[in-house]
């Protein structure tokens, strides 16, 4: 898994049309939206430090070719994620266990490398948060 060929940004339904090409299951775009909501979510919280009220959130038919955040060489999280969590929602804990650390180690090289670069508590500074 990885970026698509030809380098293409990961777009939400890119995300969810590999994972069902390479993981075929029952689940529906509208639920693997909401699982992807979840880690974009994080990243905006967590990484970016966006509060509460600026976090997006997609739905399927209105955010299909919507662009997510993380960019290659990074973006292959998604994928690992909505792995991850088909593999739980399937009661298959080994899977998901092996899936998360796919996962956890591409969102942790992503978040330091991201925190390296741009340091976006610096952005902080004055905002009565800290």
């Amino acid at each position: 898994m990885g970026t698509p060929k030809g380098g293409m940004i990961m777009k939400l339904k890119t995300v969810i049309e590999n994972v069902d090409r390479v993981k075929p299951n029952a689940f529906d775009s509208e639920e693997k939206t909401r699982w992807l909501n979840e880690i974009e979510g994080r990243i905006q919280a967590e990484i970016l430090l966006f509060g509460p009220d600026n976090i997006t959130v997609y739905t399927y038919a209105d955010n299909a070719d919507t662009e997510l955040f993380v960019k290659p060489p990074y973006d292959c999280l998604y994928e690992y994620y909505l792995i991850a969590m088909i593999d739980f929602h399937n009661g298959e804990y080994d899977k998901y266990q092996n899936s998360m650390e796919m996962f956890d180690s591409k969102y942790d090289a992503f978040r330091k490398w991201f925190i390296e670069v741009y340091h976006p508590a610096d952005h902080l500074e004055g905002c009565g948060l800290c």
